[in-house]
Parts: structure tokens; C-alpha cells; sequence
């Protein structure tokens, strides 16, 4: 675990941009309206393009915004949770940020079931989250916590996992990026085995179940559930690996690296999911699909 430094953010200022069909991301929003009955009030969504989802809010529930923050803006969208594997663990995510006291994640945490006196509803949030990143399955992701307004800035009160990270600026979604992101992150021709190195038996289904190093000079080829045990070799009882070292290079491996190579080695089509979020928000379809086990891509 760390603790979080302002510091550390420096860097990070620029706007990043992410892959379509690739990025997931959990948001918070304060309203900033006029009208003490909303002002100060948050939201908590879930969205695949930061941008145009905080543009929709704002212009109000006839052009795709979600129904509980129409005319009660505008709105700002202070920061963003992104990292996750699928649009299904963000809305696992999303869910329980939503309903701390339903969550089985959660509801251990009593003192999360309401706000505290003199708590802002910014600070309340802030402080869920918090308690979020430190308890399974989300402590094993990969995540990046945003800070998209500047003035929110805090640290969080709770321990911070090591493999996480805080970064600071706006984020754009390219659909043009993709190739070029892709070249950078794999050659066009990848040499692989037709064993697996872990457990030397074949690998029948190579598409679904194979995985190599992100090391472009390696030649590791693994089953994916041989390669998740050996990462997991010091941590019994759970099922994600966070990262660990290559078992032919020694290179340092990371897991949502590798399951993002294998996406993108596959081609793996853009999902249909420019409405997904704005339905979400306003059917009420919350199910509470954080019951599902331990995630894997």
C-alpha cells in the first residue's frame, strides 16, 4: 500500500487518450446549480467516453442524459475510476459505489451506510471510494484514479495499493489510436509454441486460452489458467493475478498488460456500447451483479 503525494501528479497533466472499445470508466460528478435543493448533490455512472457523457448530463435527459441529474446542473465531472477488464466489472464497481449498504463488498463497513454529520456529499463519496480500492476483487485491478478538476484534489485517508495509480487530466476516447497503439505494443508476427511452457501439454484452443510475454524479444506461450496459477503461486485464495515475473524472461509482467495484448493480438471488434450507459443509468437495471466470483478477462 501507499499513501497518495500531489506530487506524484505532476506528470500527468496532459490529456490522455484512450482506446475505443477499450476503456471503462466509473465517475463522479458535482452539481454546481444555483438551487441550494441540488447544489452540491453527486452522481455516481459508469461510461465508455468521459466527454460526451458529461456533455449529456448537462444538456439534460432528452439528448441522453441519465434522469436523476437533469435540470439539476450544471454539472462537473470530478474524477473518474478507468483500469477495468470489461464493462461488466465497471458496473460491478459502479453498483456498489452506488449502494455501499447493499454491497456484500460493503455493508461490513457500517459506517459507510450514511453520511456523516457536516460531511459534504463530495466527501462522502470520496470516502466509499476509498474504502473500495482497499477490499476484493477491486484491490487486484490494475485501476487509475483521475482527478479531473483540480480543486477536488485530496488524499485518501484510506491505504492506497501499490500496483494502483492517481493521475491528473482530462481523457479522450480515439477510435484512430487504435492501430497505432496496437503496432506499438505487439509486432505483426508473434512466434508462438505449440506447448504449453508451464504445464508442456498442448494448447487445443490457442484463441481463447493463450497468452504470452509482453516482452517482444520472448517466446513464452502459456495456457492462460497455467500462467494465472504460476503468478499466483504466493498469494492462495485468489483468482486474478496482479503481475509477477515471466517464467522464461524474468521479465516483469503485468496482468491487465497481457490480457490487453491478447485483445488486441486477436483484433477483438469494438463492443456496441454507445447506449449502454445511458440505460443503465435511468431502467434501474442495477442488479447486484458484484454476487458474480472473482473476475477473469
Amino acid at each position: 500500500m501507499s499513501s497518495y503525494d500531489p506530487q506524484d501528479t505532476a506528470s500527468e497533466q496532459e490529456e490522455t487518450v484512450a482506446l475505443k472499445g477499450h476503456f471503462y470508466g466509473v465517475y463522479l460528478l458535482a452539481s454546481q446549480s444555483l438551487d441550494p435543493r441540488y447544489r452540491g448533490k453527486c452522481y455516481v455512472g459508469f461510461t465508455v467516453n468521459p466527454k460526451r457523457r458529461i456533455r449529456q448530463h448537462n444538456l439534460g435527459y432528452d439528448f441522453g442524459g441519465a434522469r436523476k441529474t437533469s435540470s439539476r446542473g450544471p454539472w462537473l465531472m470530478i474524477m473518474i475510476v478507468h483500469g477495468f477488464p470489461n464493462n461488466t466489472v465497471a458496473l460491478q464497481f459502479e453498483w456498489a459505489w452506488q449502494q455501499p449498504s447493499l454491497s456484500t463488498r460493503l455493508k461490513m463497513f457500517p459506517e459507510l451506510k450514511r453520511k456523516l454529520p457536516r460531511e459534504t456529499f463530495f466527501d462522502y463519496n470520496f470516502r466509499i471510494l476509498g474504502y473500495m480500492l482497499g477490499v476484493s476483487p477491486w484491490n487486484r485491478l490494475p485501476l487509475s484514479v483521475r482527478w479531473l478538476e483540480a480543486d477536488y484534489e485530496r488524499p485518501f485517508n484510506m491505504p492506497f495499493p501499490n500496483h494502483m495509480e492517481i493521475v491528473s487530466g482530462k481523457v479522450s476516447i480515439s477510435a484512430s489510436q487504435r492501430m497505432r497503439s496496437y503496432d506499438a505494443v505487439a509486432p505483426p508476427l508473434v512466434a508462438w509454441a505449440s506447448e504449453c511452457h508451464l504445464c508442456m501439454q498442448q494448447i487445443v484452443h490457442p484463441e481463447r486460452s493463450r497468452l504470452g510475454c509482453t516482452n517482444p524479444m520472448c517466446r513464452l506461450t502459456c495456457h492462460m489458467m497455467c500462467l494465472a496459477n504460476y503468478l499466483l503461486g504466493d498469494e492462495p485464495g485468489h483468482y486474478i493475478p496482479v503481475g509477477g515475473e515471466c517464467p522464461l524472461c524474468e521479465n516483469r509482467l503485468s496482468w491487465a498488460a497481457l490480457l490487453q495484448r491478447k485483445r488486441l493480438l486477436m483484433g477483438v471488434p469494438e463492443e456496441r456500447q454507445d447506449h449502454d450507459e445511458d440505460r443503465i443509468d435511468d431502467v434501474g437495471v442495477h442488479c447486484n451483479i458484484e454476487e458474480a466470483p472473482e473476475f477473469c478477462d
